[in-house]
């Protein structure tokens, strides 16, 4: 795809540091963990759920990991349709 190597005599960019890494990681999952436990919260659910299902345990945490994965996973084929070659352009010239 690309021959760039990167030059070791290079510094490194602001999110390339380990220490960014760290603490975006773990800000994430401490978001994660918040937006889970306040789902919990009865104050914030719906009292007339549209539809039974609705009022199983973390029933939008899973269906909004399910409609993820099947996005991801009938990207990878689509871009078997879709896609072109890596010297597509190249081919031109």
């Amino acid at each position: 795809m690309s021959d760039h190597k990167p030059n070791p005599d290079e510094k490194p960019g602001w999110a390339d540091t380990p220490g960014f890494r760290k603490v975006f990681l773990g800000v994430l999952i401490v978001s994660a963990i918040a937006a889970a436990l306040a789902g919990l919260n009865p104050a914030w659910k719906n009292p007339k759920a549209h539809f039974e299902v609705e009022a199983f345990f973390a029933f939008f945490a899973f269906w909004g990991f399910a409609c993820f994965m099947f996005i991801v996973l009938v990207g990878q084929h689509l871009r078997k349709l879709v896609g072109r070659k890596e010297d597509y352009y190249e081919e031109r010239e």
